[in-house]
């Protein structure tokens, strides 16, 4: 069953013993998970957003990591899936919440004000009508200032639906900022943009890793820029790992992006470090 499943709709699947063991470890990893989430032991690592003319800090984006003893280091790919498919994203979606506000307010603490915490929110947990009480639960529960936190959902969630509209428009009257994350890669029509109240397009990396050998990815990312300007959006660029890459942006007018050319995602206190240099062009 579950193997014509994943084929796609209408398909068919012969058993073979093999399919037994493979139904087995995924139930095995389906209770591990369960488990890691109800007991709470995943972790948060955060990948720094950089204004790109001046090298500060501008925001992080929390990003979950699960390791566990005996499957190792499993990819978020694979476990948010998993969540999803075995019904705990939404107690995943709380504790990421939750604990990077708090570790926003820690930051804030430590004298780094105007630092955006950004955290990704699920496609289907978005358009439940439990995450706006969640996210005005957590802001008054951490003391993090709504401008300081910024959902990002995929473009799967802009359309114009008035379920949608409703959500983004209840999120943005409490004051969080709302991003696009991957923009570019989904199939999202553009007259969503003129309905949603969003503040951010984030733009894929699929855009960056080509750039700079093919004229077309350039003529793209480029129209995105400006078109996400004159809409008045902010624009982070994705996936920056390379100095020439960040030239390119840069003569495009872009003023945000994040990727491994600045960090790959670290721990609370690796940030921390980064933050006390001040500007991470200048950072060892």
């Amino acid at each position: 069953l579950y193997a014509a499943k994943d084929r796609g709709r209408n398909q068919y699947a012969f058993f073979k013993p093999e399919l037994t063991l493979k139904v087995e470890q995924r139930f095995q990893v389906e209770q591990y998970l369960r488990e890691a989430i109800e007991k709470q032991q995943l972790t948060l690592v955060y990948q720094p957003q950089i204004n790109v003319s001046t090298g500060e800090i501008v925001g992080v984006e929390a990003l979950s990591r699960w390791h566990h003893p005996i499957l190792g280091d499993v990819s978020p790919v694979e476990f948010i899936a998993t969540a999803e498919r075995i019904g705990m994203i939404k107690q995943l979606t709380e504790w990421v919440l939750i604990t990077a506000c708090r570790q926003a307010i820690l930051w804030k603490k430590q004298g780094f004000h105007n630092l955006r915490m950004a955290v990704n929110i699920s496609p289907n947990h978005f358009l439940d009508e439990a995450i706006v009480p969640l996210v005005i639960r957590t802001v008054d529960e951490t003391g993090i200032s709504p401008l300081e936190l910024e959902l990002e959902v995929t473009e799967s969630v802009v359309q114009t639906d008035q379920r949608n509209i409703s959500v983004f428009k209840a999120l943005k009257d409490f004051g969080i900022h709302l991003a696009i994350d991957d923009f570019g890669s989904g199939y999202s029509s553009f007259a969503s943009l003129k309905h949603l109240e969003i503040d951010s397009l984030k733009i894929d990396k699929y855009f960056v890793d080509d750039m700079i050998a093919d004229s077309s990815a350039l003529l793209l990312i480029s129209s995105m820029i400006e078109m996400g300007h004159k809409l008045g959006y902010e624009i982070i660029v994705e996936g920056v790992e390379t100095s020439e890459q960040l030239k390119t942006l840069k003569s495009l007018d872009c003023i945000n992006a994040q990727g491994y050319l600045f960090s790959k995602p670290v721990n609370a206190s690796e940030i921390s470090t980064l933050l006390e240099c001040g500007r991470l062009t200048g950072c060892a």
